[in-house]
């Protein structure tokens, strides 16, 4: 009898020995946790990143570009996309090239002829007809005025990033006509046509 106890006391300690302890759940990836705690913007028609950045008091919108990686160009972002939105440091990461430059025509000046299409010299020249007051009239109807709401202003429509990145201040609606027409002609000189792709040229 004492031998069949012992046995029993045995097989019982053996069992609980060998029973494998529960499990812990694995813990979340680091990747995961990292991602519920992003916090994220959804882009609404007429943002800019600029106008981003300041609806969360970030410094600029460098932030912005530096972590959302899927952003080919800091003036190009498409209403319904989420951004993240960083809440610390970021690595700045280098800006797309800039287009090649392009001779400009100082404000004010007599038209400056360039081959196009058609054999007629074109004006480039801001205040007067031509190129310039072609944009105007498609971008807002030659209201220099104009504030729709939409993040875009003046004659020539800028957005508060664009206008600040040629030296304007306050905004873009407020400035004088002189200006709005020096700052566009500025743009140009930079970017030729791809800040007004529907209405330059």
């Amino acid at each position: 009898m004492r031998k069949q106890v012992l046995t029993l006391v045995l097989v019982a300690a053996a069992v609980l020995v060998g029973a494998p302890a529960f499990a812990a759940e694995p813990a979340e990836p680091a990747e995961k946790q990292a991602e519920k705690q992003e916090k994220r913007h959804e882009v609404k028609p007429g943002e800019s990143l600029t106008l981003i950045a300041e609806q969360y008091e970030l410094e600029s919108w460098r932030p912005l570009w530096n972590v959302n990686k899927e952003l080919t160009d800091p003036d190009v972002i498409h209403a319904g996309s989420s951004l993240i939105v960083p809440e610390g440091p970021t690595e700045d990461r280098p800006l797309p090239p800039e287009p090649a430059p392009v001779a400009a025509a100082p404000a004010y000046s007599a038209p400056v002829a360039v081959t196009r299409r058609s054999s007629t010299p074109a004006n480039y020249a801001a205040g007067s007809g031509g190129l310039f007051a072609r944009i105007r009239q498609l971008e807002s109807g030659g209201n220099y005025a104009t504030n729709t709401g939409n993040g875009y202003y003046g004659a020539y429509q800028f957005d508060l990033q664009t206008w600040r990145s040629v030296g304007g201040s306050g905004l873009p609606s407020n400035a004088s006509p002189a200006e709005q027409d020096q700052r566009a002609a500025l743009l140009y000189a930079q970017r030729g046509c791809s800040p007004w792709p529907n209405t330059c040229g």
